[in-house]
């Protein structure tokens, strides 16, 4: 399932799917474009766990977490602190 909202203050597209939430972020011209960002979260309906993220290409591009290979449901980084206002 699709659905627009925001992330860290920006227009976002988030996709559900088999327990995964993917969100794209500040691409250019719409939220998953050329340079956005993307945040992968498992666990719970706005995802417990962040595992990965990418910032959009207009904040440097770095990946500031990369835990989907060692980290199923550790760490504290919670991607409903971040994931606003669903529509």
């Amino acid at each position: 399932m699709k659905q627009l909202g925001w992330f860290d203050g920006r227009e976002a597209l988030v996709q559900r799917s088999g327990g995964m939430i993917n969100v794209y972020y500040g691409g250019s011209l719409k939220p998953d474009g050329t340079g956005h960002g993307h945040v992968k979260a498992t666990g719970g309906p706005l995802g417990e766990n962040i595992v990965y993220w990418r910032l959009p290409a207009d904040e440097g591009g770095n990946t500031i977490i990369d835990n989907r290979f060692t980290t199923l449901n550790g760490n504290d980084l919670r991607l409903d602190v971040y994931l606003t206002g669903l529509y």
